[in-house]
């Protein structure tokens, strides 16, 4: 290159462009924050779920013990997402007063385990809805 100095302003701007850690750490802290958002929407079909399959558990098949443990099942795991869900909220702390690269890598922890537990919010809702459908359907 004939001319250093372009060179030279490339690397500042390319520089000055790069997002902050500090910035990094609010964009991720966002991130997890929509996750959280997007899980929390769906507590509310836990509890109708639960509350349908317990209706369905106690009354509308008293003397199928196989679909009684099934649905029994189903509504423990209702129960278990929604106390992961309880469990991430309580112990989440906005990482404040921390390095840039520790509040990244608490963040980025942080994310994966609310994803998981969005993921087994949405797979439990699914089971739940099939089975309630199922026993719901009348048998001819």
């Amino acid at each position: 290159m004939k001319n250093p100095w372009v060179l030279w302003l490339c690397l500042l701007v390319m520089a000055a462009c790069a997002p902050s850690p500090q910035k990094k750490v609010e964009v991720l802290q966002q991130e997890v924050l929509a996750l959280h958002d997007s899980a929390m929407a769906k507590m509310g079909a836990l509890y109708t779920g639960r509350k349908e399959l317990t209706f369905l558990k106690d009354s509308v098949i008293t003397k199928d013990t196989s679909a009684q443990q099934q649905l029994a099942r189903q509504i423990n795991a209702l129960v278990q997402a929604d106390e992961h869900m309880m469990q991430w909220m309580r112990a989440y702390r906005i990482p404040e007063g921390k390095k840039p690269e520790e509040a990244l890598t608490y963040l980025q922890a942080e994310k994966t385990k609310i994803e998981q537990v969005r993921q087994e919010i949405e797979k439990t809702l699914r089971t739940s809805d099939s089975l309630a459908a199922h026993y719901r359907t009348p048998k001819p």
